[in-house]
């Protein structure tokens, strides 16, 4: 007879460990309080174009990876160009800070004076002071200090440990503009199909059964029941996406998580950013953090355009404030008392934060203990 596994959550982590406990041989059956498979990586449509809720592009380190998808979806290599619009400068600069732009702005012989004075060892324990020991005060109050305040809603940037959100690289950027195509070993990836992921999503779970838009009531761990809706499931070994504190009950109190709303808008234009830009930052007073032109990452072919806000909120759960050390520490209570038959796994489901490909190495790192 075949053991039994549930997996809670049928994001991309939760399909990627429905298709490889199928491939085990495992009796699966997969969870999900949505109505669709693959949660912010599912690409949905607006107007006719193809978006999902938030750019979900694929860090390629290495061609597992790349392979994983690309053998059920065919994949695209793309470069990445980001910018950043200073309201203060009235100008749109690229992002990560260039040493170019540096030499446009209004204030360059201060922040030329700061950059010369920098110490020689950044060994800054908070966000603030690392950005500041990076770049000096004037470009970390340009492009840091507010934008991570209102993406986090926090008050005090020293209140996050490390600088793990913010530096994409070395602080100032020299040379090639791009972020994307080819940076040390990564590429940047994207599916050809305007459908994105999705078919990838229904392969990983053709083998398992699929329950949609139901909410996960609690979860009994010892007895290894799931309580949805109308029913109870039991299963010799449960994988959970959703976040810890919602899988045991809150035992150890509430983790801290940040959401983003979406705001879908067509534009009627056929292309709104410069050739081949994705995004534009936005770190100044206004609500929105970023805007993402999807055009750009899925190839659409129309006479208008996409364009998708994202503003901080705290209605979805799709990051973890596990820079902050008490979290950290709290999420880590969680772990440790998980059940030998329980694995949480995922961005939230190991309060992290990672890439798709973290995701995909994770799964198949548990696929190796099961």
């Amino acid at each position: 007879m075949k053991s039994k596994v549930i997996i809670l959550g049928a994001g991309l982590t939760g399909c990627a460990a429905a298709r490889e406990c199928s491939m085990k041989g495992y009796d699966v059956t997969i969870v999900e309080k949505n109505a669709f498979l693959g949660g912010g990586c599912h690409t949905f449509f607006w107007g006719g174009h193809p978006y999902t809720e938030g750019p979900r592009q694929l860090f390629v380190a290495n061609d597992r990876i790349f392979n994983y998808i690309n053998d059920i979806v065919p994949m695209k290599y793309f470069s990445a160009y980001y910018d950043t619009y200073i309201e203060k400068d009235r100008s749109f600069y690229s992002f990560p800070i260039h040493w170019d732009d540096i030499q446009l702005m209004p204030d360059k012989d201060k922040i030329l004076k700061e950059l010369s004075e920098l110490p020689e060892v950044n060994n800054a324990t908070n966000l603030e002071d690392g950005w500041i020991n990076a770049v000096g005060p004037t470009l970390y109050e340009k492009y840091v200090n507010t934008y991570t305040k209102k993406m986090w809603g926090i008050k005090d940037n020293k209140e996050f440990s490390g600088l793990q959100w913010s530096l994409k690289g070395e602080a100032i950027q020299y040379g090639d503009r791009k972020v994307g195509y080819e940076k040390g070993n990564t590429l940047h990836a994207y599916p050809i199909e305007e459908t994105g992921y999705n078919r990838f999503f229904e392969y990983c779970v053709k083998d398992a059964q699929v329950i949609l838009n139901k909410e996960i009531k609690k979860v009994d761990l010892e007895k290894r029941a799931v309580y949805i809706e109308d029913e109870t499931l039991y299963a010799d070994i449960i994988i959970s996406t959703i976040a810890l504190d919602d899988l045991m009950n809150k035992e150890y109190g509430e983790l801290r998580y940040r959401g983003r709303d979406f705001y879908p808008i067509i534009l009627p234009v056929e292309h709104i950013f410069p050739n081949g830009h994705q995004y534009i930052y936005y770190p100044n007073q206004e609500e929105y953090t970023r805007i993402v032109e999807y055009k750009a990452f899925t190839g659409h072919k129309a006479k208008d355009t996409l364009i998708v806000l994202e503003i901080p909120s705290q209605n979805n759960k799709l990051y973890t404030y596990c820079n902050l050390e008490s979290e950290k520490q709290k999420a880590q209570k969680y772990l440790d008392n998980l059940p030998r038959h329980v694995y949480s796994i995922g961005n939230i489901g190991s309060y992290q934060y990672l890439t798709m490909g973290d995701c995909f190495e994770m799964v198949w790192s548990l696929m190796e203990r099961l």
